[in-house]
C-alpha cells in the first residue's frame, strides 16, 4: 500500500508529523498522551484498505516536533484542525484514544461539526472523577531501583485487560519507546489540563453521529458508559476483556467497527 507522509506546520510555527493512506471517506487517527502514532499500527493499514486514512504525532511526541508550550488539549485541537484543513479534507471522522479522545471534545467544543462527517471516541472518561479507581497492587509507584523502562514497561502492560497483557519484549520496546524523553519540556501543563477538565456539559450538544468503544476492564467505562447515554444518538461498544488499549488488543473487532459507522452502516445520520 502506497503511504505519503510530511510535515504540517501549526500556526505557532510547530511542525507536525503525519502519514496518510488509501481512498475513500477520511479517517484521522488521534494517539493518547504522550505517545506517538506508533500505536495505530493495527488499525491504520487495515482501515486504509477502504478509507483515507491519516495519522499524526501530536506536537512534542513522535517524529513531530519538540515543543515547550501547547500541551492542552484545546492546543492539540486546534493542531487537528489545520492538518484537516492542510490537507483539504472534508466529511472527516475523528478518532481519539485516551487524550486524543479528549482532544475530539475539545475539536467539538470550539469548532462544531467543522468538516466532520462523524467521531469516534475511544476509552476516556468525561470527568477525572467520573473513573473507577485501578484495582489495588494494578499500578504500583516506581521502585526506587527500578529504571524508567522497567517502569514504563509495568505501566504498558497495566494498559490492556488481564488476558492481554503477555506482551513480547519487541512489543514493551517500541511502546515504551513511543512515550518519548521522561523530562521533555512542557509536558506538565497536559496533567492539570487533564484532571481540570469535565465534558459532562458538552456531551447534549453534540450534534454529530457518535460512537463510543470502550474496554470491558477498563477504569474509564463508567466515563465512556455516561457520554453514551447524554450524548444524542450515541452508540456505545464495549470490548470483552479488554483494558484502556482495546483499539490494540482486539484490533479486527475495532476495524470492522469503525469501518461500519464510517460506511454509515451502523448508525443514523442527524
Amino acid at each position: 500500500m502506497e503511504k505519503t507522509c510530511g510535515f504540517v506546520r501549526a500556526n505557532d510555527g510547530v511542525r507536525l508529523y503525519y502519514e496518510e493512506a488509501g481512498t475513500g471517506k477520511p479517517i484521522v487517527l488521534i494517539h493518547g498522551g504522550g505517545l506517538s502514532m506508533d500505536w495505530w499500527r493495527r488499525n491504520f493499514v487495515p482501515l486504509a484498505a477502504e478509507f483515507h486514512v491519516v495519522a499524526a504525532d501530536t506536537r512534542g511526541c513522535g517524529r513531530s516536533d519538540e515543543c515547550d508550550w501547547g500541551h492542552r488539549t484545546a492546543r492539540y485541537a486546534m493542531d487537528v484542525r489545520e492538518i484537516v484543513h492542510t490537507l483539504g479534507l472534508h466529511d472527516v471522522t475523528l478518532v481519539g484514544w485516551s487524550i486524543g479522545a479528549r482532544t475530539v471534545w475539545s475539536y467539538l467544543e470550539l469548532f462544531g461539526d467543522e468538516r466532520l462527517r462523524g467521531v469516534v471516541l475511544v476509552d476516556e472518561t468525561v470527568q477525572w472523577d467520573v473513573h473507577t479507581p485501578p484495582d489495588e497492587g494494578e499500578n504500583p509507584p516506581r521502585q526506587p531501583d527500578e529504571s524508567h523502562d522497567d517502569y514504563r514497561r509495568r505501566q504498558m502492560r497495566m494498559m490492556f485487560g488481564r488476558d492481554h497483557r503477555d506482551l513480547s519484549e519487541e512489543e514493551l520496546a517500541w511502546m515504551v519507546a513511543s512515550g518519548g524523553k521522561p523530562d521533555q519540556p512542557g509536558r506538565h501543563t497536559l496533567g492539570g489540563d487533564y484532571k481540570g477538565q469535565d465534558w459532562r456539559p458538552l456531551c447534549p450538544h453534540i450534534k454529530v453521529p457518535t460512537l463510543i468503544t470502550t474496554g470491558e476492564e477498563s477504569g474509564a467505562r463508567i466515563g465512556m458508559e455516561y457520554a453514551a447515554e447524554h450524548t444524542p444518538g450515541a452508540r456505545l461498544e464495549v470490548f470483552p476483556g479488554c483494558g484502556h488499549g482495546l483499539f490494540y488488543e482486539d484490533a479486527d473487532r475495532f476495524n470492522r467497527t469503525v469501518a461500519d459507522f464510517v460506511r454509515g452502516e451502523d448508525r443514523t445520520d442527524t
